[in-house]
């Protein structure tokens, strides 16, 4: 053996030395309630995949849809908190005492579709309106369209409404329901009323068609009326601490694609399919669609002025809130109008 040759080959690989093992990438658990066919999976998904391009294999962000990390809407936010989930799509205020702001969204008669209400619920985080954000970075503030109520009986005016049961998710909503004559019942959310509607328990949910078609609303209802009683806040929750540590490249990654890049998907995604299924649900034989005329809406605006005006005095802030939200859905409206 050529003891030179062989010396001389080791020396050449000590000099060059061998390749680097390929970096791990980073990888980022994202958790959601929706199954993994819905509208809003397949956006995230989208996200998802333009988030994992950018991040050029030293970021991956894995999607776990239909509630494989945890099937509760209240237990999103808790899943990111304990870091079972590094993101989760979920609902402020399904945790109201961490989010005292966020429900401004569901004020009645101000949001009329999801691009308003998303645009303006993110441009109020970044006016630094809104509390209980401080360790929790928001990956996406937004809202659904607004409710409507959808009805097992004839809801052909707000008269109608008069001694139904419905269901009430919120203080705010509760005052709404039993201003408008009808009878509030707690204990039941968006995932459960369509069992409780089916079995006679509530007579009507407000919802709207998107999340109730995923969680069966849609089919059990045969009435509905169109009279826009607010958007429930929802939002993209992010673990700080693995946020804080991520490389300054990969939370630029992140940077670019949180806040309204994410949220104009979602507004898209959402109006678009509200837009589908409102017109399939009013198609299906049975089913009546009653919608509302200028006249009515300023009755229905009389109707909830005091339950505004009492959710304002009870807190220093929601003056300068309630304000401030619509001012910004003037403002998308303005810039919307312009193009």
């Amino acid at each position: 053996m050529d003891f030179r040759k062989l010396f001389s080959t080791i020396a050449v690989v000590l000099a060059v030395g061998v390749p680097a093992a390929a970096e791990t990438p980073i990888t980022l658990k994202f958790s959601a309630i929706e199954p993994p066919q819905s509208a809003s999976s397949k956006m995230f998904k989208r996200w998802i995949e333009k988030v994992n391009s950018e991040a050029k294999g030293k970021l991956k962000v894995q999607f776990y849809p239909g509630g494989a990390l945890g099937r509760s809407p209240r237990a999103q936010l808790e899943l990111v908190m304990r870091g079972v989930a590094d993101m989760a799509f979920g609902f402020p205020f399904l945790t109201p005492g961490k989010f005292p702001d966020d429900l401004v969204t569901a004020l009645p008669l101000v949001i009329r579709n999801a691009h308003e209400g998303t645009y303006a619920h993110w441009r109020l985080y970044e006016r630094k309106m809104l509390r209980g954000w401080n360790d929790i970075v928001p990956v996406m503030l937004c809202t659904p369209a607004p409710v409507v109520i959808l009805s097992t009986k004839p809801v052909p005016s707000i008269d109608a409404l008069k001694n139904r049961r419905a269901s009430a998710t919120t203080p705010m909503a509760a005052g709404i329901m039993r201003a408008m004559g009808a009878a509030p019942v707690s204990g039941f959310n968006f995932s459960n009323t369509a069992e409780a509607m089916s079995r006679g328990v509530i007579d009507m949910d407000t919802i709207g068609f998107v999340p109730a078609r995923i969680f069966k609303q849609f089919d059990v209802a045969k009435h509905a009326l169109e009279l826009p009683l607010g958007a429930s806040p929802c939002a993209v929750f992010m673990n700080k601490q693995v946020y804080d540590k991520l490389p300054k490249d990969m939370k630029a990654v992140i940077d670019r694609n949180r806040g309204w890049t994410l949220g104009r998907m979602w507004a898209e995604t959402i109006d678009t399919g509200e837009a589908q299924l409102r017109k399939a649900w009013a198609a299906k034989s049975g089913n009546k669609l009653n919608t509302m005329s200028p006249a009515e809406i300023n009755r229905a605006e009389k109707i909830v002025a005091p339950i505004i005006k009492k959710w304002m005095a009870g807190d220093p802030s929601r003056p300068a809130l309630a304000k401030a939200l619509r001012e910004e859905v003037a403002r998308y409206r303005a810039m919307h109008k312009a193009k």
